[in-house]
């Protein structure tokens, strides 16, 4: 095994280790981390998700069935870079990781936060990123 070989293998294990952390911290945290640093927090957010065509996958996540996908790619360009480091930093992911695990965890934070087909009242937070 070469020193590319190990280095990959190294980087999976670390990339595997953090989804785990964040698993074990459940889809609370992602909802609460947005609120964090997201200018207007997770309902901006999912604002910005519906203004880039989304919509229709973010009504999906505040109503009872199944939850519609928004890919990675789609999250990662709502996000200001800044966003980005600081939910990482919270959430205990490398930064290129974020929009994977906002794809992965988002549908279930967002329908934990809602209720009757609306989002719960959120937190606001000075820390959030202008």
């Amino acid at each position: 095994m070469g020193l590319l070989d190990g280095a990959k293998n190294l980087i999976g294990d670390v990339v595997a280790a953090a989804d785990r952390a964040f698993e074990e911290t459940g889809s609370g945290k992602l909802a609460l981390a947005l609120a964090k640093f997201y200018p207007g927090g997770l309902a901006a957010f999912l604002d910005r998700l519906r203004e880039t065509g989304h919509g229709a996958a973010v009504d999906s996540w505040l109503s009872p069935g199944t939850r519609q996908p928004v890919p990675a790619s789609a999250l990662a360009a709502c996000l200001p870079e800044a966003v980005t480091e600081r939910l990482a930093y919270d959430l205990g992911v490398p930064d290129a990781r974020v929009p994977t695990v906002l794809a992965e965890f988002l549908p279930a934070a967002v329908a934990d936060q809602s209720e009757n087909g609306s989002l719960k009242p959120q937190p606001n937070f000075s820390t959030q990123v202008r």
